[in-house]
């Protein structure tokens, strides 16, 4: 199950090590043992960008997801997609939140990962608490993360 990570931002806040081994455990937690991930980390111009392009909204925002699975819900090998993090915002969210770069990273990897295993948030109240619990089950399961709330309550 690799993980592709990649940081666009120099110097790297955070170690990429650390992050690729997070999120190679969330593909475990997840049941997704056999997907391939990617991530990468961003300032807030080139989020604006993506953002922009892709959504219609033209300002950064913390965490985006790109899925590629057909079948997310399948158990046969592919790649689930890629995540976008701004570490900038992520940065400034984290202060603003009493909680540790590394500790929010995990937060919107969660968040991320839960949008490309094909929930969303932005669907409705029943998607949104079903997209919730996921994240919490998620977060529970990383031991670095315990007592993270989900992005999505």
């Amino acid at each position: 199950m690799p993980v592709l990570l990649r940081s666009e931002v120099k110097p790297r806040p955070v170690t990429l090590a650390g992050l690729k081994k997070t999120a190679t455990a969330l593909l475990g937690h997840a049941g997704r043992k056999h997907y391939e991930l990617s991530i990468l980390l961003v300032d807030d111009s080139r989020m604006t960008e993506l953002n922009t392009t892709y959504r219609g909204i033209n300002r950064p925002t913390n965490v985006l997801s790109f899925p590629m699975a057909e079948d997310p819900s399948s158990a046969a090998p592919q790649l689930l997609g890629d995540i976008v993090i701004s570490l900038d915002t992520a940065s400034r969210e984290a202060l603003a939140c009493g909680k540790t770069l590394e500790d929010y990273l995990c937060i919107l990897l969660v968040h991320g990962l839960v949008h490309l295993l094909g929930y969303d948030h932005e669907r409705g109240e029943e998607e949104a608490a079903e997209m919730t619990a996921r994240e919490k089950e998620l977060l529970q399961k990383l031991s670095a993360a315990k007592g993270l709330a989900p992005l999505s309550e």
